[in-house]
């Protein structure tokens, strides 16, 4: 093999949940409706092999044509159960460092990033990969074209499932004075290749790029100044400004980089009342005291869960949910992630089900995680890739490829309004039941929580200090 081998960069774009809008159709009217067209000015120098064109939110003439809408958008069964694995046991290993540090990540920015990249893997690369993916089946000795294939179109299926924008047109009161629920969230995904003008793409990968994944793709000279600035604007655009990444040079043996972002907005079905935010002590995991901002309320009859070590409930949101599990008193939240079978029960696991009264007291947040995930995914399987003998041909037959770096940047924040979340993702190669009891969900000290979108969790991360930003 050639020592003096290429690298393939990798970098798993980051997820943010910001200060939630009043309306989610002016919070995203600023990056447009989808349509997948690019305004920065630096991509002018850029060659557009392709563009992507997103799935278009439809004009609805009245409300059954919306409820048949929503229900036509599936996601694959095989896809629900391959993703969900992944989730857990990335999340697992993500989470579940020693870090005084806030942490959140989005397993689908990162599972998209992986499926791309496996579509131009070959021989025991593409294993490893269709298998930590889900789609390497039982007893293969080898990763046939036909697991390959199925991975791409259930996950072009789950991304038009998934993927929302909304249209303008739709944003109209009815007669109670309501806004339609789908005008008031956004589930943006969004993936883009950045290849070396030198670097000659093999054409099926790019077509299969643009087709199951909605990707943009760019030739450009990497090495010029303004390459770095076109995949920050990239980014940004993309993420609602959430995210913006630096532009600092690209390293010298970056021949391609490829991109995934995931904006997520949306608002809780009851908000919060602003009057009732009062400063109150949060206790980090070292004993320190920090104050800060909850928001408070109390329901009459809501769900709660009495798990082995903690205690969770789930606040719904237009269109998703956010769950939010407190650990018990000494009990550390790690502890809680430690392993995809312990996370997986959290959050997915029934025993200790009630209904009665909780009480809320949650810390208004806004803060930014940044991580390298390259050593999680060579404990989850994925060392080939990372390897000397990588085999990326599918890209490329121009020179040997290898995946250099993973990392993940996220940024998160809640208010009395909602949600909002924005992932980015790079891979460089180089109706109330009677009440049972009552939950205190006093949220005090270091808490897990995930958001999920038609179930699929989206973000899964740890709150140990609400005031680091």
């Amino acid at each position: 093999m050639n020592k003096n081998r290429k690298k393939l960069l990798a970098c798993l774009l980051a997820v943010s949940i910001g200060t939630a809008a009043v309306n989610g159709c002016e919070r995203n009217a600023g990056y447009g409706s989808g349509g997948g067209r690019d305004s920065s000015q630096n991509l002018v120098m850029a060659k557009a092999i392709a563009q992507a064109e997103y799935p278009q939110e439809p004009v609805y003439q009245n409300d059954e044509e919306r409820y048949e809408a929503r229900r036509s958008r599936e996601i694959p069964e095989r896809f629900k159960e391959a993703y969900g694995s992944f989730a857990f046991q990335t999340a697992s290993q993500i989470l579940g460092k020693d870090s005084q540090a806030n942490m959140a990540y989005s397993p689908l920015g990162l599972y998209y990033a992986l499926a791309m990249s496996a579509q131009g893997a070959a021989g025991e690369t593409r294993m490893e990969l269709l298998s930590l993916l889900g789609y390497l089946g039982d007893g293969e000795t080898d990763a046939p074209r036909a697991g390959i294939d199925t991975l791409a179109q259930d996950c072009q299926a789950a991304f038009k499932a998934l993927y929302h924008v909304p249209n303008p047109a739709n944003a109209k009161k009815n007669q109670w004075g309501e806004m339609p629920p789908e005008s008031l969230y956004s589930l943006r995904i969004a993936n883009s290749l950045w290849a070396g003008h030198d670097l000659g793409l093999k054409q099926e990968f790019a077509d299969q790029s643009a087709r199951y994944f909605y990707s943009d793709i760019f030739q450009f000279d990497l090495k010029e100044p303004e390459a770095a600035q076109a995949m920050s604007d990239w980014v940004k655009e993309r993420t609602g400004k959430a995210i913006v990444p630096g532009t600092k040079p690209v390293p010298e043996d970056e021949l391609l980089s490829l991109l995934n972002t995931v904006y997520y907005y949306d608002q809780w079905i009851d908000r919060f009342n602003p009057d009732s935010t009062k400063a109150d002590g949060f206790t980090t995991a070292d004993g320190t005291e920090v104050i800060c901002d909850f928001m408070n309320r109390t329901m009459d009859s809501h769900g709660f869960r009495r798990g082995k070590g903690f205690t969770s409930s789930i606040l719904s949101l237009k269109n998703g949910s956010m769950e939010f599990i407190l650990p018990d008193e000494g009990v550390d939240v790690r502890d809680l992630v430690k392993s995809p079978e312990i996370l997986r029960e959290v959050l997915e696991g029934t025993e200790g089900e009630g209904v009665g009264e909780v009480t809320w007291k949650i810390p208004k947040f806004s803060y930014g995680s940044s991580m390298d995930l390259t050593e999680a995914l060579k404990q989850s399987g994925i060392r080939k890739a990372f390897g000397r003998d990588a085999d990326f041909s599918g890209i490329s037959d121009d020179k040997p490829l290898t995946i250099s770096s993973a990392s993940q940047d996220v940024h998160i924040s809640i208010d009395e309004n909602g949600v909002e979340a924005a992932a980015f993702t790079e891979i460089a190669y180089a109706g109330a039941a009677m009440p049972q009891g009552r939950a205190d969900m006093i949220l005090n000290r270091p808490f897990l929580y995930a958001i999920r979108s038609q179930g699929q969790l989206l973000f899964v991360g740890i709150c140990k200090n609400p005031e680091l930003h």
